[in-house]
């Protein structure tokens, strides 16, 4: 009870911070692309900057093109401006108070009233910024339908870049939950991994006008074909020395809200006990390798405290950091080293398969029968991810058994020129 009402004022204090700053979208340039992005994507440090991997690596890729980038950071971000990779600016102030005088609204006028106040204001809010901006193209991730409704007023294309699993389970992208979404507030595209993903969404999207491309992941491309001057690229390759080792590597994916989401089932709030038992008892068999989400890293709140002091307490200090130091690395150099990956239900299982490294899920309801029995179901069905039962001795015969299988083949069927292809589109609405 403590604990929460701790967790209540932090937060308070936490939005009140930013009442108390200026915004800085005042000052955005006009550029031809404008990136929409949250602390929860910064996944990478580089040059001492908060680098949002997927949307920067897009970024770098538009400015080879002589394409002018601009960013800007969803509330409530702190890494803006010189704290991060091309100087996000903030809107903050305007986004929060709007919330504090929608909510005293809702409180004279009512819900319906108050709620339809904030709408218009927070769309109000976005085309004043598209306005500032001018950009060919918004590039997101899930755009918020107040910007997706002030992009059709300003009639500039606004996109979603996949950041995780598309499947019909995810109430932001299943047919059953965006069918019945007016067009004004969603996207004008999305921009897709693999086919998979495409086939999930054209399911509704087309029927709606929407397109559904498919341009592959802008940052394990980076990593698959290297050009000698991807400074980034080359640097991180260098840091992932810090996690070689003769033993076998088997990396863990952590994801952050699994404490809250699933209080019954994660009871130490970082991973299923069965997991932190096998770690334990072949700690000197394995290279366990334990990846810490970005927002575990940077997020604000009690749950970075609090996962950093389980690992700690768990496996001890000198583990802990060198988990730390390993989720600083970039994914596809973490993961071009795994000879095995475990996860509770983390996206990484895609990226792992397309390394053809096998995984394994430790949600159950992932199973035949479960909550969510489709997510991942191309990787299962190409046998590169299974659904382990939470007992520890299956989970170690399992690491056995696929161990002795070695890698499969790698489910990435992406040359790169999709997205070349559209970066050629961008370029073309420019001239």
């Amino acid at each position: 009870m403590l604990n929460r009402l701790k967790e209540r004022i932090n937060d308070y204090l936490f939005f009140l911070s930013f009442t108390l700053k200026r915004d800085s979208w005042q000052h955005l340039k006009p550029c031809d692309v404008l990136l929409v992005r949250h602390d929860h994507n910064c996944g990478y440090i580089f040059q001492d900057k908060a680098y949002a991997h997927l949307f920067d690596s897009f970024g770098d890729l538009c400015t080879k093109r002589g394409l002018s980038v601009g960013s800007i950071a969803l509330p409530y971000s702190k890494m803006v401006g010189k704290r991060a990779y091309n100087s996000p600016v903030s809107a903050n102030h305007s986004s929060s108070m709007i919330v504090i005088f929608g909510s005293i609204i809702r409180l004279i006028r009512g819900e319906i009233i108050g709620r339809e106040w904030m709408k218009s204001r927070q769309v109000e809010l976005w085309c004043q910024i598209l306005e500032k901006a001018i950009p060919k193209y918004v590039i997101g991730m899930q755009p918020p339908e107040f910007l997706c409704r002030a992009g059709k007023i300003k009639k500039i294309p606004v996109y979603d870049l996949q950041h995780g699993v598309i499947s019909d389970e995810c109430n932001w992208y299943g047919e059953v939950y965006r069918n019945g979404i007016p067009i004004q507030d969603l996207p004008d595209g999305f921009l897709c991994w693999d086919d998979q993903s495409v086939t999930t969404l054209s399911k509704w999207a087309c029927n709606k006008g929407i397109r559904v491309l498919k341009v592959g992941n802008p940052w394990f491309l980076r990593f698959t074909y290297v050009h000698p001057e991807d400074l980034l690229v080359n640097e991180s390759i260098a840091d992932g020395n810090i996690i070689d080792d003769n033993r076998p590597c088997i990396v863990v994916s952590l994801q952050w809200g699994l404490a809250t989401e699933y209080p019954d089932r994660m009871c130490n709030g970082v991973m299923v006990d069965a997991l932190e038992k096998v770690i334990l008892d072949t700690i000197d068999s394995y290279n366990w390798i334990i990846r810490l989400h970005p927002h575990q890293l940077r997020a604000h709140g009690s749950e970075k405290e609090m996962v950093f002091k389980y690992l700690k307490t768990t496996f001890g200090a000198e583990k802990a950091r060198i988990w730390l130091m390993s989720s600083e690395i970039p994914l596809p150099i973490v993961l071009s080293k795994a000879d095995l990956h475990i996860t509770y239900h983390s996206t990484t299982v895609v990226e792992a398969a397309w390394l053809g490294v096998r995984s394994g899920l430790l949600n159950e309801q992932l199973d035949s029968g479960g909550e969510f029995p489709t997510l991942f179901s191309y990787e299962r069905s190409v046998g590169m991810v299974e659904v382990i039962p939470q007992n520890p001795e299956v989970i170690k015969q399992w690491i056995i058994d696929t161990l002795a299988k070695g890698h499969g083949e790698s489910t990435l069927k992406d040359s790169g020129k999709n997205l070349d292809a559209f970066m050629d589109e961008i370029a073309g609405r420019k001239s």
